[in-house]
């Protein structure tokens, strides 16, 4: 892989000055001609085309676009709709502004289309997979970590049968792993790495951007099976107002508003509420334990946009969360008198995060721009767990320069700049403190090459200087190849470094009796284990055809991650968590097939299937990672009916899962009755979701989940004796709840 990037390397510097002398792009804007009444402004999509040729692109929303000269003609057409084409006669220019006469006024038309609630670009050389707002709204989505449920390529599970924590899995690996941003802003990470999906209220996304293996080294140097980017609701695409209603049979309430407001001609604000509370007791695996935490939690998000006339903008928010969850066994109450004799755990969360990106595009040289993202995060979380207490608090800022521009013509550009990391952690973990402060400057450098719609290049590097670590190298790879117009192939290879965070990335290991053995210098950072460092490739296959006249794609992909060093959650002696670095090898690899069909007007059909192959050494032996399936097949089936003149309409979706067999870590130093098997039974989950649309404005849903009914037994071992020396809680590898009933409205005004 290293060789690869190298010899990929010196081809690309071998291209650099061909192409800068054998560039013949014309780049230029199109805009509507000035009136007496109205002023330019930019016409996004216009159409541009040489005449008698097939050459021809499309304008960008801001009106811009690039196209290559042909020899055979000099006249190019440009059209939009209401507008009058012209063809000018192109004489060498290097940029062209071209100005569209208004055409004859219409009447109102409506257009009625279909579009992929989750797309996969054939153009873009990362691998990427985008779920829309559609995609969203087809299960109960009230936060990011219920959000992939319609999704094949990341999963979701539970860090304990106790506390309802879920976490994700990528690529077979825990979501750590997983580079999570918000608005191109990594955001959670840190003490945020488990909870931090739960932040993130499912009402408030607009879409969400998959893209698989490393990432681009702009985003930082924590990328190693992939990034998630979640594009928020804001002053650009948010309704003028929502609001959005939910509930479900275990006494979750939600109430979910927003607000979008233009100030002035340039600025434009949004402010985002989210309130749950769930205050109903459940216990219907009789093991006398809620089957789901008490909740209560307030969310708030401002955000402000600014868009100059001379190529300054912005972007500027906050946000602020508090979040009580408690849990444990049935009559637990926290704030009860005495002693209490009862197990229960009880986590506190305050949160305070801003950001503000502001960028600046040049006006003679629309190509080139600067641009800068600052964030600071405040978090601090205050839990107890049965007998154990802990106490995180982290204190975080990131600042990010970027540079972009391009080297002759627009197929040749690049990206650099640098960055500053400062994380500051205070934990307890019951009497004894853990602190460190981490600071990481680093310098970036990606080029990227294209060939109009044939290959694509990205090569990238990082630089960064750990003040506990010291030198980190990150290179990154993606490279695309267009077989035909519809097919193309991708290639991703990378290298991804991040820190452990012991604790909090285990806290579900707090919910059981396990003794902690941290196989490192406590006194030290980190508890003196090393930093994480993983390999990443994957070769993916994607191609989009017609499959008896209506659309289809079919995508093939496979990854690996090689650790070069890891640390090690061994669960394989009951009653112990132990905590290493590794000796041995670990790694993780992927297959996944998913084939997309519209069957039939309005009825789509999504099919996939996923092979993972995730091995670790657990002290000296080479063994499957623990609670990992194997395999997992994912069938997800979507109708509508024909709109109505006001445009009502049924939504009818059904998600359906085959879990496979997962290995359970060693029990056998238990008793007898609390040992567990060696391997967990395969399962079927089956979700479901009816929607009435009322009209543009308006819609009610009805839904549930785990149709099937069915939970895990044994979920809790020794669940009768919380504080016995067996009582774990840790080994979860399957649904808890049973079938859950759910219902909500949604209501907006554009």
């Amino acid at each position: 892989m290293k060789n690869l990037i190298l010899s990929l390397s010196l081809v690309l510097l071998g291209n650099w000055a061909y192409a800068q002398f054998e560039s013949q792009i014309v780049n230029g804007v199109v805009k509507s001609a000035k009136t007496d009444s109205q002023a330019t402004e930019a016409l996004p999509g216009a159409y541009l085309q040489w005449l008698g040729t097939d050459n021809s692109v499309a304008a960008d929303l801001d009106g811009k676009f690039s196209i290559s000269t042909v020899e055979s003609t000099n006249k190019l057409v440009v059209s939009f709709v209401g507008f009058q084409s012209d063809t000018l006669i192109y004489k060498g220019e290097k940029f062209l502004t071209i100005h569209l006469q208004s055409g004859e006024q219409l009447g109102e038309a409506k257009i009625v289309g279909e579009r992929e609630s989750t797309e996969m670009s054939l153009i873009d050389p990362l691998v990427s997979q985008t779920i829309g707002e559609q995609e969203l709204c087809k299960a109960a989505c009230c936060n990011l970590s219920e959000a992939f449920e319609t999704n094949a390529s990341v999963d979701a599970s539970y860090t304990d049968a106790v506390t309802g924590t879920q976490q994700i899995r990528m690529l077979g690996l825990d979501g750590k792993y997983t580079q999570i941003l918000k608005d191109n802003i990594p955001n959670v990470r840190g003490l945020s790495s488990i909870y931090g999906l739960t932040y993130i209220p499912g009402t408030w996304v607009d879409q969400i951007a998959i893209s698989k293996g490393a990432g681009s080294v702009t985003s930082g140097y924590e990328s190693i099976t992939g990034q998630i980017n979640v594009g928020m609701k804001s002053p650009e695409n948010a309704e003028r107002m929502y609001i959005n209603v939910y509930g479900n049979q275990g006494g979750r309430i939600e109430l979910n508003a927003g607000f979008m407001q233009p100030v002035g001609e340039k600025w434009g604000t949004t402010l985002l509420t989210h309130g749950e509370y769930g205050n109903v007791r459940w216990d219907r695996n009789n093991d006398g334990f809620l089957d789901n935490p008490l909740k209560k939690d307030f969310i708030l998000r401002n955000e402000w946009h600014y868009k100059g006339t001379r190529g300054l903008n912005g972007r500027y928010q906050v946000s602020w969360l508090e979040q009580e969850n408690i849990a444990g066994q049935y009559d637990f109450r926290p704030n009860s008198e005495g002693p209490s004799q009862l197990w229960g755990a009880v986590i506190n969360t305050s949160r305070f995060d801003a950001s503000a990106k502001t960028g600046y595009v040049f006006q003679e040289k629309s190509w080139q721009s600067i641009g800068t993202q600052i964030s600071s995060t405040w978090h601090r979380q205050n839990s107890t767990f049965g007998p154990t207490s802990y106490d995180g608090e982290q204190l975080s800022f990131r600042g990010n320069f970027l540079f972009q521009s391009r080297i002759g013509s627009d197929d040749h550009k690049f990206v650099t700049g640098a960055s500053y990391i400062y994380d500051d952690f205070n934990e307890q973990l019951d009497s004894v403190s853990y602190t460190r402060t981490e600071q990481v400057p680093g310098v970036f450098f990606e080029y990227t090459w294209t060939d109009l719609e044939v290959l694509s290049l990205v090569v990238g590097a990082r630089a960064d200087y750990h003040n506990y670590y010291g030198l980190i190298a990150t290179p990154r790879l993606h490279f695309r190849y267009s077989l035909t117009e519809n097919s193309s192939i991708k290639l991703a290879a990378g290298r991804g470094f991040r820190t452990p965070n012991v604790i909090m990335e285990n806290v579900g290991l707090l919910a059981s009796s396990r003794t902690w053995d941290i196989q490192g210098d406590e006194s030290q950072p980190g508890f003196g284990l090393d930093p994480e460092i993983a390999w990443n490739g994957g070769l993916t296959y994607l191609h989009k055809f017609k499959l008896n006249y209506r659309d289809a794609s079919l995508s093939l992909d496979v990854y690996r991650t090689q650790f070069q060093n890891q640390m090690i959650v061994d669960l394989e002696t009951a009653g112990v968590a132990k905590f290493y670095n590794l000796d041995g090898k670990s790694y993780s690899n992927s297959a996944q097939a998913e084939f997309s069909w519209s069957v039939f007007k309005r009825f789509d059909m999504r099919l996939a299937y996923r092979w993972l192959d995730v091995k670790a050494t657990y002290g000296e032996d080479l063994i499957e990672k623990p609670l990992v399936a194997s395999h997992r097949g994912f069938i997800n089936l979507a109708y509508a009916t024909r709109p109505g003149e006001k445009d009502q309409q049924w939504r009818f979706d059904v998600t359906s899962q085959v879990v496979g067999q997962k290995r359970i870590p060693n029990t056998q130093a238990n008793p007898e009755e609390y040992e567990l098997p060696g391997w967990s039974d395969p399962y079927v989950v089956v979700n479901a979701q009816v929607t009435r649309v009322f009209g543009s404005t308006f819609e009610i849903y009805l839904g549930a989940e785990n149709l099937t009914n069915y939970r895990q037994p044994n979920a809790i071992i020794a669940s009768e004796e919380p504080f016995g020396e067996h009582f774990d809680s840790s080994l979860i590898w399957g649904p808890v709840f049973g079938r859950m009933a759910y219902a909500g409205l949604r209501w907006k005004i554009e």
